[in-house]
């Protein structure tokens, strides 16, 4: 069965096909337009986007929200950190956590949703803190200055195969792979 992984990202995409084909799921590139609604947690964000987007599609869908947990702020930016990063970068996020605790943080959320289904959600974290300075290789949002704990480089200084054994993303993944290949429910 093909399942459709809704994002606007091209680059989450063949991060998530690449892992998704070792195991044979078939993955389509879907970049509809959902709303992205403002609630407490990732796992909310992506259970609504995928009943946004099995409404549009009417087909299997898979989607993502991914958020960042400073420990210095409570519950910040935490499924708001795309819209807190747009806004100070980088930059902004060292500056405001000058003088504070650098721990962190990362918690992603994919949904899985079917006609048939209600949508189902799988979790995966990874702690570590955030850089006094900015990696010069720049990849994804947070990447250039988060540090997972056990590390002492930058998600972006990693090689994507470096970054995946500790990756949050790759976790959630990992948990929806195993519950999809397990229950086998989806014929062709």
């Amino acid at each position: 069965m093909k399942l459709f992984f809704v994002t606007g990202n091209r680059n989450k995409f063949d991060e998530v096909k690449k892992v998704t084909d070792r195991y044979g799921i078939e993955l389509e590139w879907s970049d509809i337009d959902v709303v992205e609604q403002k609630l407490k947690t990732e796992k909310e964000v992506a259970i609504a986007k995928a009943l946004s987007a099995l409404k549009i599609l009417h087909k299997p869908v898979l989607v993502e929200d991914t958020g960042i947990y400073f420990d210095a702020f409570k519950n910040f930016p935490g499924p708001n950190a795309k819209v807190v990063f747009e806004g100070v970068g980088s930059e902004g996020v060292l500056k405001l956590l000058e003088g504070k605790p650098r721990g962190a943080k990362f918690v992603t959320s994919f949904a899985f949703a079917t006609p048939n289904l209600h949508p189902i959600a799988f979790v995966g974290e990874c702690r570590g803190k955030i850089a006094e300075k900015i990696s010069p290789i720049i990849s994804f949002a947070y990447d250039a200055i988060f540090i997972p704990e056990g590390e002492t480089r930058t998600f972006s200084e990693m090689t994507k195969e470096e970054k995946e054994q500790y990756s949050h993303r790759a976790k959630a993944l990992d948990e929806f792979i195993r519950w999809y290949t397990a229950r086998k429910l989806f014929p062709e």
